[in-house]
């Protein structure tokens, strides 16, 4: 009878050689480059030394101490601290993509540390952990109540957890432009920076740290019954509701500890355990405690590029949660590799849709919808404050306030205009009603490339700005063709392409708001709608594009009729679906490209407006296209006007009003679908 406990006991999963020997390889090159600056002033063993001791009569001893050594432990901690709650998070949710980061968690911490310094200092002079936790819990509380009831899907979890980080990143920024003289430095702190100059921060640090990661390992066991099935782990006693409660509750204290005290440290926590799984970990205990491992060795790496970019540079600061951030996109692609989504996506039902709107004509819709338009021009033309207070300008002084208003009025509308027809063709194409422009990364290629241009130091004047955006949206809209190429353009795959360019724009958003400077003033402004940038010939060249597009449009109804049927109805009916999906992503992605390089990337008008011509009763391609064109246009309208009034006579960008509304529309959307 024992004979059979050798053979039973040899199934266990072996670990792979090649994981130790990553896991040694990554730590010896970020340990050697860290410390190769440091050689030409200090012995090995002086260097080594400097961890515990200095020597007073030596300064790049004494530096190396209270400076390098701090950092290269932080670095360690951090990293080991993120790749730990990666692991456990991706083990709760049974999804390869889940991290601190993709969750929200790490945007909820900062969000909660911003509130607090303007609203409740007290409360984080008496401990900034408070704050940090409280915003995660928030975060991490809307991800599960918009995607519990579609089970968790890996790619509905991952835009939740996404949009919800870029919702709570406008109100950020939007503190940030209000309040820029109180919340600078809490912007760089927020980049996410491992800079230490004394033991302290670290010492305060560790041991939160490891009692928190010990509570972890304490739910070892029922986190491994989970992998079973909810039924099976309850049959064997596992509570599994308070597993995941308590888990995720660890996961959110951990990860915003962290973040209260070095900032937004972006992906490690995603990175570390798919390396780990990819590199062979199969059980539980060796993906956990190679996640750790992996992280401190991915984060020292990190933060070593970040420290020898900033030497290399001018001396600005290269924050280390942009360069973790720059991992995150090739992360997620690599990540999608490795499973296979059986949930679908938001809007992909097999069941007929539980609302549909009772349709209507399309002449008196656009009629009404135009006239609000008219009305939108007319007050923001005529009604504005001044510094006599609120007065009308007569329309016949309109061409001395043309000027001031009516370039920035045009753009707005005109983009709103791109963005609707584009979000149309989008959600079309796609049969995905939770996509839009936005999330495929054109405008945040567009957006990338110009911040590249305005740090690199050049004289980069409106016109060389303009073609630096467009040169970035071409080439995302290239690297998205090459990524989705292999699956015929379809849907899933082109958000989640996009998806992984929106993380690189996050790195250069970071990146800009670390630098400071006037330019990266401006060109924030500009990257959350500022249309006071706009020049009129800017609008009357905008305004050309689109009437010519529009033009274009009447060829590509058909297409966009067929195309929800499925593959292999289109195909049937003579349409090559391939070919068509990407003749519609070239004209979207041409659309939202011209709406980015004029007033920078705004965000979900292109969701909004398709969705709201739905509601006002067209069903049709050709009176959907016309609908969402004029609510595109009337949206932004309305968020240019806003935008000078609300805070008058400071200002506000359009986008940034725009993607906050917007945000709140795309998780109303994820929630009602789930109910459906």
């Amino acid at each position: 009878m024992y004979s059979d406990a050798s053979p039973l006991h040899a199934q266990r999963p072996t670990l792979p050689a090649r994981l130790p020997m990553a896991a040694a390889a990554l730590w010896f090159t970020a340990f050697l480059a860290s410390a190769l600056p440091w050689l030409n002033q200090l012995e090995p063993a002086a260097l080594l030394s400097a961890f515990w001791t200095f020597n007073p009569d030596s300064y790049p001893s004494v530096l190396a101490h209270f400076s390098w050594a701090p950092r290269v432990s932080m670095a360690i901690l951090v990293g080991a601290a993120l790749g730990l709650a990666g692991a456990v998070t991706q083990q709760i949710l049974g999804n390869p993509l889940a991290s601190p980061t993709t969750l929200g968690v790490a945007a909820g911490s900062q969000f909660g540390v911003t509130v607090a310094s303007l609203f409740f200092p007290g409360v984080l002079a008496f401990s900034p952990d408070l704050p940090a936790i409280a915003g995660g819990l928030l975060a991490i509380a809307m991800v599960i109540a918009l995607t519990w009831r579609l089970g968790f899907s890996p790619v509905t979890v991952i835009l939740a957890g996404l949009v919800i980080t870029f919702f709570l990143g406008a109100m950020n920024m939007a503190f940030l432009l209000l309040k820029g003289e109180w919340l600078g430095n809490l912007f760089i702190w927020g980049a996410g920076s491992l800079m230490q100059n004394n033991w302290q921060p670290f010492i305060n640090l560790w041991p939160r740290v490891l009692i928190l990661a010990s509570l972890m390992l304490l739910l070892m066991r029922p986190l491994q019954l989970l992998q079973l099935g909810e039924t099976s782990a309850n049959s064997l006693g596992a509570r599994v509701s308070w597993v995941r409660a308590s888990a995720l509750f660890l996961v959110v204290m951990l990860s915003a500890t962290v973040v209260s005290r070095v900032g937004v440290i972006a992906f490690v926590g995603l990175a570390a355990p798919v390396l780990a799984r990819l590199l062979g970990a199969r059980t539980l205990e060796s993906r956990i405690g190679w996640s750790t491992m992996l992280g401190g060795g991915l984060l020292l790496l990190a933060d070593t590029l970040a420290h020898l970019a900033s030497s290399w540079g001018d001396g600005s600061l290269i924050p280390t949660g942009t360069t973790t951030a720059l991992i995150g996109g090739p992360i997620i692609l690599l990540a999608l590799q490795g499973f296979r989504n059986a949930h679908h996506m938001p809007g992909q039902t097999s069941t007929p849709a539980g609302f549909l709107p009772r349709r209507r004509p399309a002449g008196i819709v656009c009629a009404i919808v135009a006239a609000l338009l008219l009305l939108t021009v007319s007050i923001s033309m005529g009604w504005s404050p001044g510094l006599d207070g609120w007065s009308w300008t007569q329309v016949s002084q309109w061409n001395d306030a043309w000027v001031w208003r009516g370039p920035r009025m045009l753009a707005a509308i005109l983009a709103g205009v791109a963005l609707g027809l584009a979000g149309t063709l989008i959600q079309r194409m796609t049969g995905n009603p939770m996509g839009s422009p936005e999330m495929l990364g054109i405008s945040g290629g567009a957006a990338l490339l110009m911040v590249v241009v305005v740090l690199s130091g050049l004289e980069a004047g409106r016109t060389v700005q303009l073609i630096a955006a467009t040169g970035g949206a071409a080439g995302a809209l290239g690297l998205l063709i090459i990524l989705a190429r292999r699956h015929r353009f379809a849907g899933n795959q082109l958000l989640l392409g996009g998806l992984a360019l929106y993380v690189f724009m996050d790195a250069g958003l970071r990146l800009v708001m670390a630098s400071g400077g006037t330019e990266a003033s401006k060109l924030l402004s500009w990257m959350y709608g500022s249309t006071w940038l706009v020049s009129e010939s800017e609008a009357i060249g905008l305004l050309v594009f689109v009437l010519a597009i529009s033009a274009m449009l009447a060829a590509i109804v058909r297409p966009l009729t067929i195309l929800p049927l499925g593959d292999i109805s289109a195909s049937s009916l003579g349409l090559s679906v391939g070919r068509a999906r990407l003749l519609l992503l070239l004209l979207a992605a041409v659309m939202t490209a011209a709406a980015t390089v004029v007033i920078g990337p705004l965000s979900f008008v292109g969701l909004i407006a398709p969705h709201l011509a739905r509601v006002l009763g067209q069903q049709t391609v050709g009176r959907q296209l016309q609908t969402a064109a004029l609510v595109g246009g009337l949206l932004l309208g309305v968020a240019d006007y806003f935008s000078r009034i609300v805070v008058y006579p400071n200002q506000l960008p359009a986008g940034l009003l725009a993607a906050l509304v917007g945000g709140l529309y795309f998780l109303w959307g994820l929630s009602r679908h789930g109910r459906a």
